[in-house]
C-alpha cells in the first residue's frame, strides 16, 4: 500500500514538473501561409483561426 502511495507520488511530481517549467508560446508572432487562392475553404478556416 505504501509503495502504491509513493509511487502514486511520484508520478504526480513528475507530470507536474514540466507545466510549471514551461515557457509562454508563442513568445513571437505566428505566420500562417496557405498555399491556396483566397476565398477557397482553407483560406476561410485561416482567416478564422488567424486572430487566435
Amino acid at each position: 500500500m505504501m509503495r502504491r502511495l509513493l509511487t502514486g507520488i511520484a508520478l504526480a511530481v513528475a507530470f507536474c514538473h514540466p507545466l510549471a517549467a514551461q515557457d509562454n508560446f508563442p513568445n513571437k508572432p505566428i505566420r500562417i501561409v496557405v498555399p491556396f487562392t483566397a476565398g477557397g475553404p482553407s483560406d476561410i478556416v485561416a482567416r478564422l483561426l488567424a486572430p487566435k
